[in-house]
């Protein structure tokens, strides 16, 4: 079943999805149904095993404090930062904790995150429903993340810590890849470029957005849809078309654009993770080459 909200979600989505969780309960208790190869009836048992969403439907499916918070990750403990000297309130996850004064969180090993299971999720809902005053849980729910019960869970067949995935498309597409166009053209949050140089001179990006429009003119419409000029008319650019762009455009038209190698290397080499990712056979190898590769990636992006 998929939900597509409207201009005004449910203030409770528990409740707004209670019939849609009590048809499940029916499903795990059986329902009558009829076998046409034999002409007999049964009882049909259907269970229910992940959700799948962008990642702010999956927080509030999961009924998580979200992504900004100081606990974001629903897949492991993982503590935010924030840059205290300037009272900033919006957590954010490097690895490596920054040098300054009291921040005393722990840097983080990529390779061996503090991965959250069911059992913990059920234990610090345990804790939550024992808290005697507010702030108690407030405090609680702050360090773990967790705000409450998550929706459709009666039937207890999703596991909390393992039965919402994370989305390609959204994490990649809709994230990831926007987020570097914002860094390389100096446009995300008014950061600047601090000790590196990653930045793409305004009049090269422009160079950039008109080869992009011209690039597809010879593409068969089957591989990818009209794509306009990323400098000027990037609102027009939907999930496929920054896929297609950056995979397969962008190595070819970034090439030699950036201040120096190293950044279009670093490029590259997600791009070829994100490739080997959506193949449609993906060996034990390659699973255990994508969680090096991925590890290795954001280790070389704080770098």
């Amino acid at each position: 079943m998929g939900v597509i909200p409207g201009p005004h979600q449910p203030k409770d989505l528990a409740s707004f999805l209670c019939p849609l969780d009590n048809e499940f309960a029916e499903l795990a208790d059986g329902v009558r149904t009829f076998d046409a190869s034999d002409y007999t009836q049964f009882y049909l048992h259907a269970y229910n095993i992940f959700k799948n969403g962008d990642i702010i439907a999956i927080e509030k499916l999961m009924n998580l404090k979200g992504h900004n918070g100081y606990s974001p990750c629903r897949s492991c403990e993982i503590k935010g930062v924030r840059n205290i000297t300037a009272r900033g309130t919006i957590y954010y996850t490097p690895l490596t904790t920054p040098h300054l004064e009291r921040q005393t969180r722990p840097s983080m090993d990529p390779r061996n995150l503090p991965l959250r299971t069911h059992e913990d999720f059920i234990g610090i809902l345990e804790q939550l429903d024992s808290c005697i005053t507010k702030r108690q849980r407030q405090l609680l729910s702050k360090e773990h993340g967790i705000k409450g019960e998550p929706s459709l869970c009666r039937v207890n067949s999703i596991d909390f810590a393992n039965g919402a995935p994370w989305e390609w498309m959204h994490l990649f597409l809709e994230n990831i890849i926007p987020t570097l166009v914002d860094l390389w053209t100096g446009r995300f949050k008014n950061l600047d470029t601090g000790t590196e140089d990653y930045e793409i001179a305004p009049h090269i990006w422009e160079a950039i957005g008109a080869e992009t429009a011209d690039a597809v003119k010879d593409i068969p419409s089957a591989f990818v849809r009209v794509l306009c000029n990323i400098a000027s008319e990037r609102s027009t650019f939907t999930a496929e078309a920054w896929g297609f762009w950056f995979m397969y455009l962008a190595p070819i038209l970034l090439r030699n654009r950036f201040p120096r190698q190293k950044y279009y290397v670093h490029m590259c080499e997600l791009i070829g993770l994100m490739k080997t990712s959506i193949k449609l056979e993906i060996s034990t190898e390659e699973i255990d080459e994508l969680e090096e590769g991925f590890a290795a990636w954001v280790e070389d992006f704080e770098r």
